[in-house]
């Protein structure tokens, strides 16, 4: 199909939606440094080195025959032979039990960690079969990219812990200054990050992923960038979205909604937003007021959206009141959402387990956790599994967007995790605000100011955080 009559052109609009994209790229990143910097006391400036990490252990299942001394045991592009798969296998499963050891060694493995008295023999087959299905689901699963992400997440669930027992655990035993554990997270820095360039090399290098997927109208390449345009005419609102491929324009889809139909979908949103948080209101559990709300309200608003959306054979308006463009793709949506259903399991965690309400209580005092019984180094170790999981799903989603993987694609990161870290409160809720704060920063910022290219956007971003410690020198949510 031809491109639409009237061209809408990219403004403040696109400009929050790009930062929110950039803000959970951030996040996913600055979550795992806010739980090692609040509970376990480690500014840890490895951080970003482990995102790195995490990007790099993806190409040993994804692009196995471009990996030294692994790519002996390939036997073509992306393929391996047996002993490639055994080799792949062994790492999944060893990660998987390696993860559980972490939460204390021999007990955690025969379930000591589950909550509830097992039969260790239970346990230990339990344990052995999940490691194994994780172990067969990479190996059958090679080289997709899903299977190379699935293994980097488990293998640093494994990997990261050991930064806590063999070296920061040292240090804070010794009771050392907060200045002292920033040189060594720093030494630790440059110890990942070159011994990364040793086993990979310095050369840039990038995932192998089949993009196209099939859609309403056709096979859909969510890689691509498609072009959301919202048209504001007498008779309400039109959504087009499109996407340009060589030169021409596609037209996926076209949606229109009149200014009654807007009213009623606003109104019901309105609605059942304000009824949940009501409902909520005075109730403790895992789904607060506020959440309740957000929640409720986005389905009625999708749902809403769903209904009136006026069919696919729609067209656009010659002429406009008003036009705007988002430019984004279905992988930066798939970025977002897999930033907020991680977070969402955090919560959950935080929230709703024996676990979660031991780590609050040993960031609120460690000292006064240990004396109540809470077995600290355990949610130390939990602590540092989970910045692993993060860092790992963060490096591999920060390789496949930016295309590149290269050896400071961490590191380059790191100021704007620490910046939402930091604007956050030092906090886990904090970091995950901030770390939109910050995104949405970087991304207005250059749009508002003109003459700045993208260059300034992490400066912009401190520009902000100064700003808000100036007027809230305990961050936005004050730690807690």
């Amino acid at each position: 199909m031809s491109s639409p009559v009237m061209a809408a052109e990219t403004g403040l609009l696109n400009a929050i939606v790009t930062g929110v994209v950039t803000g959970s790229i951030v996040a996913l990143g600055a979550t795992g440094l806010a739980l090692v910097y609040d509970i376990a006391e480690v500014p840890n400036f490895a951080h970003g080195d482990l995102l790195t990490l995490g990007a790099y252990t993806a190409l040993l299942v994804n692009k196995p025959d471009t990996v030294p001394l692994f790519d002996l045991l390939a036997t073509g592009p992306q393929q391996v032979g047996v002993a490639g798969a055994a080799v792949l296998f062994v790492l999944s499963a060893a990660g998987v039990l390696g993860t559980i050891y972490h939460l204390g060694g021999m007990r955690a493995l025969k379930g000591s960690w589950w909550g509830v008295d097992v039969p260790d023999g239970l346990a230990l087959a339990v344990h052995g079969l999940v490691a194994a299905a994780v172990g067969a689901a990479v190996v059958l699963g090679a080289p997709a990219f899903e299977a190379a992400l699935l293994f980097s997440f488990v293998l640093l669930g494994a990997i990261v812990p050991l930064l806590e027992s063999l070296i920061f655990r040292k240090f804070r035993e010794k009771d050392v200054e907060l200045a002292l554990m920033l040189i060594v997270s720093l030494a630790v820095a440059f110890v990942v990050r070159f011994g990364i360039q040793t086993i990979f090399g310095g050369e840039i290098r990038f995932y192998s992923v089949e993009t196209t997927v099939p859609f309403v109208g056709g096979p859909l390449d969510f890689t691509l960038a498609k072009f959301f345009d919202f048209f504001v005419v007498t008779e309400g609102l039109f959504v087009s979205i499109q996407e340009t491929r060589g030169g021409t324009s596609r037209q996926l889809l076209v949606m229109s909604y009149s200014w009654l139909e807007l009213a009623v979908v606003v109104a019901a949103t309105a609605a059942v937003a304000y009824a949940a948080h009501r409902r909520r209101r005075d109730t403790a559990g895992v789904v607060g007021p506020r959440l309740a709300a957000a929640l409720s309200g986005v389905v009625t608003l999708g749902l809403g959206a769903a209904v009136f959306w006026g069919g696919a054979g729609g067209t656009v308006p010659d002429a406009a009141i008003a036009a705007t463009r988002i430019r984004t793709s279905p992988l930066r949506v798939g970025i977002v959402a897999l930033a907020l259903l991680m977070m969402s399991a955090l919560h959950y965690l935080l929230q709703a387990t024996t676990l979660g309400k031991a780590m609050r209580a040993t960031s609120d005092n460690r000292q006064l956790a240990m004396v109540r019984g809470i077995n600290t180094r355990q949610v130390m170790s939990s602590v540092w599994i989970i910045s692993g999981l993060f860092a790992a799903i963060g490096g591999v989603m920060l390789g496949f967007l930016f295309s590149s993987i290269t050896i400071n694609l961490g590191f380059n990161l790191l100021l704007a995790m620490f910046a939402g870290v930091i604007l956050g409160g030092i906090s886990v809720y904090g970091a995950i605000l901030g770390s939109y704060v910050v995104g949405l920063a970087m991304e207005v910022g250059i749009f508002a100011i003109p003459g700045l290219s993208a260059t300034y956007r992490i400066p912009v971003a401190f520009v902000v955080l100064l700003i808000v410690l100036l007027v809230k020198p305990e961050g936005i949510v004050g730690g807690s």
